[in-house]
């Protein structure tokens, strides 16, 4: 029996989001000991390490081409991601940190329209207007924006800008591949670019990890980065780039049920709100009718 493509991308999405949802998490008890910037770039090591394990396994070439323009792109915008996400939290709360960088459907978006030419159905805009509207009420106890903490705001935007970058080129590449070792190869080449470039940040910051920390680590290397990251290519290889960047959203949503479960805070009316609305929007652009997009039709 065969599984239609969207449902499958429905799956794969939902999982994807639950592991970036114990990001939050674990970065929580790791900046007791590291500096965020520290945990960016041994997070991406960890992840490279093991799609270059699995890829080995499996019996695929492992390559990088740096003449691709779409790998250029994404590794870039994961830099320029992890660089404004880690210093923006210097400088503002995680709730904002997390909503501001959820605004990325939004530049998807805009660039595909302004830059990729690309038509855009007003199921589109009115799902992730949708999206948008849910994770702000999901993190609505903790906003605040402005103030002292203004400049890790438009820090945080720059990060949902960059993040929106990321996905956009990613999603033009999936549709290039046929499988999923060379969907899993080349976010192995996302992967390897941004940790490489990012390496001297390791010589700004003293490393002093515990045992646990390095543990820790591993576990945020394996699953809220090459799993998730993995997880969502196949779901952004079977949907457009809008119905994926959607599905980033859902993270919001696993990073409160996480906090709740392992770091006893509360869940919010506003909060179930904002998840319900979080998860039609989904519903609408991935399930509601046929795509415009030209991802879609090379899928």
């Amino acid at each position: 029996m065969k599984i239609d493509p969207k449902l499958m991308a429905l799956l794969f999405g939902l999982l994807a989001a639950f592991f970036w949802g114990t990001h939050s998490v674990i970065v929580r008890y790791l900046t007791g000991d590291l500096h965020g910037m520290t945990i960016a770039v041994l997070r991406l090591y960890v992840a490279t390490a093991i799609l270059f394990v699995i890829l080995k396994a499996v019996g695929h070439r492992v390559s990088v081409n740096l003449k691709d323009r779409n790998l250029l792109i994404a590794a870039g915008s994961t830099v320029v991601n992890y660089v404004f996400f880690h210093v923006g939290l210097e400088h503002t709360g995680a709730a904002n940190a997390m909503m501001l960088e959820n605004t990325a459907p939004f530049f998807v978006l805009v660039f595909l329209f302004l830059l990729v030419r690309e038509k855009i159905r007003r199921r589109d805009i009115v799902a992730t207007g949708i999206a948008i509207i849910g994770v702000i009420l999901t993190i609505s106890h903790d906003l605040a924006l402005g103030g002292e903490g203004l400049k890790g705001d438009l820090l945080e935007i720059v990060a949902g800008a960059s993040w929106a970058g990321f996905m956009i080129a990613s999603s033009r590449a999936l549709t290039k591949t046929a499988d999923s070792a060379q969907r899993m190869n080349f976010l192995f080449g996302v992967f390897a670019c941004s940790a490489i470039v990012l390496t001297p940040a390791l010589f700004l910051y003293r490393v002093e990890a515990t045992a646990n920390d390095i543990i820790w680590l591993l576990v945020l290397g394996a699953l809220p980065t090459a799993l998730a990251y993995y997880l969502w290519y196949e779901a952004a290889a079977r949907v457009s780039a809008i119905s994926a960047s959607l599905m980033f959203t859902l993270s919001v949503i696993f990073t409160f049920i996480n906090a709740y479960l392992f770091l006893g805070e509360d869940l919010s009316v506003n909060a179930l709100i904002g998840a319900v609305l979080i998860v039609s929007s989904i519903l609408l652009t991935s399930l509601g009718g046929k795509s415009e997009s030209k991802l879609d039709e090379a899928t």
